[in-house]
C-alpha cells in the first residue's frame, strides 16, 4: 500500500508527464476495446445458432460450356428433392424474399421491408427467441407471419401484436410469433417472416416430373441440417446419381450438351468472409476486418511506445531518489516494485479512462451507426473483453516499467548521490527508433487513408455508361397503375421539368434486387447464334425495360436502333445488346444475329448495340447484357416495375411536390414513394466508405498518439538542454536558430518514417484496390497522397516540438545558465 500512495504521489507531482502517459494511453486502449468488439462481432457472424456448425447454405453451381456460374440462390425445390434423397439431411428450410408490403392496421398504412417467406421448420434450425409464441406451430398455417421485437412495436405501437391481423393488397397475415431482435452479425437478416405455406397453398400438388423441371430456374436462399462432424464430400459424391435422375433429361431435351449442375453447401460460419457467389446478400470483407485489426495493434503500440519513451527518458531524472531510498535501507527488490507499481497504476487509471471514453463513444455518439454494428460494453458477459482489457493493461503497465525498475535499483548510491546517471547513446538511439516508428505508422495509415478517399472519389464520379443523376424511382403498387402507364406517362411529361420516362423491372428497393445489382440486371439461360449461325446457350445478364429507356437513361446506341414503337416486331422479336455480347461472341455483324430467351414461340433478333454500361457496381467489369422489352414476359408474373423518371436539376423540389401530387390522385390507396438512383449507386459502396471513414479516424488518433508522445518527448529534450540553450543565446543565436536547433533531429526521424511508409501504403493499398475491377491510376494520386501526407507530418511535428522549444529559446539566458 505505500508503493501505491507514493505512486500517486509521484504522479500529482509530475502533472503534465502523468496526464500526456494517461491519456495517450487511453486512447490507444479505447481503440484497442472498440476494435476488439468490432473484430469478434465480424469472426461470430452467424455462431450464435446453437447448431451452426452444423448448418449449410446449398448454393448452385451451373456448368454451361465454356463457362461456369455460382449463385447462392437454388431452386425451390432443390432442398427438399436432396432431403428425400440423401437420408443424412435432417431437416430443411428455404428463405424467400416477399419483397416490400404495405402493411394496413386499421387506418394506419406501413411500409415494411425484410420480410421473408419461410418454411416452419425454420426455427428448429436456427435460433431466435420466442418472446410470444410457440416455434413449433407459428409457421405452419398459411398467412401466418412471425414479426421482430422492433417490427411489431413500429407496426402496433404499444398495443397487442400476438394474434392480431394485418390487411395487405393481397393476403390477410395472422400474427402467431413474436420474437426478439436478429444480432447485427447475421448475414440473413429479416424483421418479419412469412409461412412460406401462403405461397403454395390451394395449388396442385406437383408430380416429380414438374419439381425436377423447376431445378434449373433458381429463386431463393436453401439451409439443410447435417449431423455433427458430418463429411459434405459424401453428398457430394452422391449429387451425379441426383443429376441423372432429375436434371440430365431437361440437358438432353434442350439440347445443353454438356451442361452440368452440383450443389455448393457452404457452411453457415464461412459465409460472411468466404462467399464471392452471385446474387449473395451483403458480405463482410476479410481485409477490411484484417486492416482493422492491424490499426488497433498499432494504435496500442503507438501509445505503449510513448508511454515508454517517457518512462525511460524521466526515468534518469529519479536517480537522486534511488540514492537517499537505498540509504534509507530499501533493497532492489523494493525499488523493482516501487516503479512498477507506478507504471501498473498509470496503465490501470488508462483503463479507466478508456472504458468511460468507450461508453460515451457507443452510448453518446453515432459509432455504431458508423461501424454498422451494435456494440455493447458487456464485460461480465464477455470474457474474452474482461481478460483482454485486464492483460493488456497489465503487460504494457510491466513491460514499460521494467527499464526504470531494473536498471535504477541496480545503480549504486554513490552514483546515484552525485545524479551523474545520465542517458546512454544506446537509450537515445532507442528512442529515436521508437520516434521515427510512430511516424512510420502514422504517416502510412494517412497515405492509406488519402488513396482510399482518392478511389471513392475515383468511383463516384466515374462515368458508368448511363445517367444516374435527378433520376426519381416510382415503384409501382397497383396492377391498375401499370395497366394504364401509358396515359401517366403523357401526363406527366406535360410538366417542363420532367426530363423523360421510362420503366423497368427489379429497380431500387421495391424491385427486390439482390446483389450489386443497380438497375435491376437478372441472369437467364439465353440461345446465342456465332457468325456460322450455329445456337449455343450461355448465360447473360438480362434487363427487362419499358418505353424509351434508352433515351432517359442516356444510353448511347452505337449499331442499329432502339425499340421501334411502330413496329411490332421489335416490341415481341427485338432484342438491344451491349458492346461486351458483341465482343464476347466476335460478331462481324450483330445486327440479326439470335439472342433469344428458351422457350419463346419465335426467337429474337438483334436490332442494335448499345455502348457498354456498369448495371452492377465498379467492383465487377460490364457483362455481356441483353436488353428486352417486359411484353416479352409474363408481366404479371414478373410483378410491377418501378417507373424511372429523369428530372430537372434545377427544380428537384417543386417537380417533387408535383409527382406525389400526382400519385396521389392515380393511386389514393397507397402513399407515394420514392428514391433516387444516384443515392441507390451511393448504396453500393457503403461498405467502402465505412472503410475509408474509419480509416481516417484511426489516421487522425494515430497523429494524435503520436503528438502527445511528441510533446512529452519534447518537453523532456528540452528541459536537459536548457543549459546549452543558454549558452548559444549569450553566444548570438537567434530564436529560429534555437528553435530549429530542437526541431532538426525530430525532422529526421519524420522523414525516415515517411521514407518507409511510402512503399508500405502503396503496398497495402494496391492489395485493398484488388476488390475493384475500375480503378483509380494509383502512380499518379500515391505522388500526391504522399506528398501531402510527408507535409502534414512535418508540419504537425514542427508545432509540437515549438510548444516547449520556443518557451526555452525566449526566456531569460540568466535563468538558463542558473538551470541544475
Amino acid at each position: 500500500m505505500k508503493n501505491f500512495s507514493y505512486a500517486f504521489r509521484v504522479l500529482l507531482r509530475n502533472k503534465f508527464y502523468s496526464f500526456l502517459n494517461i491519456f495517450g494511453l487511453a486512447i490507444g486502449l479505447a481503440v484497442a476495446i472498440i476494435i476488439l468488439l468490432y473484430v469478434q462481432s465480424d469472426m461470430s457472424f452467424d455462431k450464435h445458432h446453437e447448431k451452426y456448425d452444423q448448418i449449410y447454405r446449398v448454393e448452385s453451381k451451373f456448368r454451361i460450356p465454356p463457362k461456369d456460374d455460382e449463385f447462392a440462390l437454388s431452386s425451390f425445390v432443390l432442398a427438399e428433392m436432396m432431403k428425400e434423397e440423401f437420408p443424412e439431411i435432417q431437416n430443411f428450410t428455404r428463405f424467400m424474399g416477399a419483397g416490400r408490403q404495405l402493411f394496413r392496421i386499421g387506418d394506419k398504412n406501413i411500409y415494411q421491408d425484410n420480410l421473408y417467406f419461410a418454411d416452419s421448420s425454420v426455427f428448429s434450425i436456427f435460433t431466435h427467441e420466442f418472446i410470444e409464441g410457440n416455434p413449433n406451430t407459428a409457421l405452419v398455417e398459411p398467412s401466418s407471419i412471425v414479426l421482430t421485437q422492433t417490427a411489431a412495436k413500429r407496426i402496433f405501437g404499444n398495443g397487442e401484436a400476438m394474434g392480431q391481423v394485418i390487411e395487405t393488397d393481397n393476403n390477410n397475415f395472422k400474427v402467431t410469433g413474436i420474437i426478439k431482435d436478429l444480432p447485427d452479425n447475421v448475414h440473413l437478416t429479416f424483421e418479419g417472416l412469412i409461412s412460406i405455406s401462403t405461397v403454395t397453398s390451394g395449388q396442385p400438388v406437383q408430380t416429380g416430373q414438374q419439381k425436377a423441371n423447376q431445378l434449373w430456374n433458381i429463386s431463393l436462399y436453401s439451409y439443410i441440417m447435417l449431423p455433427k462432424n458430418y463429411d459434405v464430400n459424401n453428398i457430394y459424391n452422391k449429387f451425379p446419381d441426383f443429376f441423372e435422375k432429375y436434371m440430365k433429361p431437361l440437358v438432353l431435351q434442350a439440347g445443353l450438351g454438356d451442361a452440368g449442375f452440383s450443389p455448393r453447401l457452404r457452411p453457415l460460419a464461412e459465409i460472411h468472409f468466404n462467399s464471392k457467389v452471385q446474387y449473395d446478400l451483403p458480405t463482410g470483407n476479410l481485409t477490411y476486418t484484417k486492416a482493422f485489426t492491424a490499426i488497433g495493434i498499432f494504435i496500442l503500440l503507438l501509445a505503449s511506445i510513448n508511454y515508454m519513451n517517457l518512462a525511460t527518458a524521466r526515468a534518469t531524472n529519479r536517480s537522486k531518489e534511488v540514492g537517499v531510498r537505498k540509504v534509507l535501507g530499501s533493497s532492489r527488490g523494493k525499488l523493482r516494485a516501487q516503479f512498477l507499481s507506478e507504471s501498473v497504476i498509470i496503465t490501470f487509471l488508462s483503463l479507466m479512462l478508456a472504458i468511460l471514453i468507450v461508453n460515451i463513444l457507443i452510448h453518446g455518439t453515432n459509432l455504431n451507426a458508423l461501424l454498422g454494428k451494435d456494440l455493447q460494453l458487456n464485460f461480465f458477459g464477455n470474457p474474452l473483453l474482461l481478460f483482454g482489457s485486464l492483460g493488456v493493461a497489465i503487460i504494457i503497465g510491466l513491460f514499460s516499467g521494467i527499464y526504470p525498475a531494473f536498471y535504477l535499483s541496480a545503480i549504486s548510491v554513490l552514483v546515484a548521490m552525485k545524479g551523474s546517471v545520465k542517458t546512454g547513446p544506446k537509450s537515445v538511439f532507442l528512442r529515436k527508433v521508437l520516434v521515427a516508428f510512430q511516424f512510420f505508422i502514422s504517416i502510412a495509415v494517412v497515405i492509406t487513408t488519402l488513396l482510399m478517399n482518392s478511389q471513392i472519389d475515383f468511383l463516384r464520379t466515374k462515368d458508368l455508361g448511363f445517367n444516374k443523376d435527378n433520376v426519381v424511382l416510382i415503384p409501382l403498387q397497383d396492377t391498375t397503375v401499370r395497366n394504364r402507364m401509358e396515359f401517366i406517362k403523357a401526363e406527366l411529361m406535360q410538366n417542363p421539368n420532367i426530363l423523360g420516362i421510362t420503366d423497368a423491372f427489379g429497380v431500387g428497393r421495391g424491385g427486390g434486387n439482390i446483389g450489386n445489382s443497380l438497375l435491376g440486371a437478372g441472369r437467364r439461360l439465353l440461345s446465342v447464334s456465332d457468325n456460322e449461325n450455329n445456337i449455343t446457350q450461355d448465360t447473360y445478364n438480362v434487363l427487362t425495360v419499358g418505353k424509351d429507356y434508352f433515351k432517359t437513361m442516356d444510353i448511347e446506341i452505337v449499331q442499329g436502333r432502339d425499340f421501334d414503337e411502330k413496329m411490332p416486331t421489335d416490341i415481341t422479336q427485338g432484342v438491344i445488346v451491349n458492346q461486351a455480347v458483341v465482343d464476347a461472341m466476335g460478331w462481324d455483324d450483330p445486327i440479326g444475329q439470335t439472342v433469344s430467351p428458351i422457350g419463346l414461340p419465335e426467337p429474337t433478333k438483334v436490332i442494335g448495340v448499345v455502348k457498354d454500361f456498369n448495371a452492377f457496381s465498379l467492383h465487377v467489369k460490364v457483362e455481356p447484357t441483353a436488353i428486352f422489352r417486359y411484353q416479352l414476359q409474363n408481366a404479371g408474373a414478373q410483378g410491377l416495375p418501378t417507373l424511372m423518371v429523369h428530372v430537372n436539376d434545377g427544380a428537384i423540389g417543386p417537380t417533387m411536390n408535383y409527382l406525389e401530387n400526382k400519385f396521389t390522385e392515380l393511386d389514393p390507396n397507397h402513399p407515394f414513394e420514392y428514391e433516387f438512383l444516384d443515392q441507390q449507386a451511393e448504396e453500393l459502396y457503403r461498405g467502402d466508405q465505412r472503410q475509408s471513414k474509419l480509416t481516417g479516424i484511426l489516421s487522425y488518433i494515430c497523429i494524435l498518439i503520436s503528438c502527445l508522445g511528441l510533446l512529452g518527448l519534447s518537453s523532456f529534450t528540452t528541459a536537459t538542454r536548457i543549459k546549452e540553450i543558454g549558452v548559444r543565446k549569450v553566444l548570438g543565436a537567434t530564436v529560429p536558430q534555437l528553435v530549429f536547433m530542437i526541431f532538426k533531429d525530430i525532422m529526421v526521424l519524420v522523414l525516415i518514417g515517411f521514407v518507409l511508409a511510402a512503399p508500405a501504403a502503396y503496398w497495402l493499398i494496391n492489395d485493398w484496390l484488388d476488390v475493384f475491377a475500375y480503378r483509380m491510376n494509383l502512380q499518379e494520386v500515391i505522388l500526391l497522397a504522399a506528398g501531402m501526407s510527408g507535409i502534414l507530418a512535418l508540419v504537425i511535428s514542427f508545432i509540437t516540438v515549438s510548444f516547449h522549444s520556443l518557451k526555452a529559446a525566449n526566456q531569460n539566458p540568466v535563468k538558463a545558465l542558473r538551470y541544475e
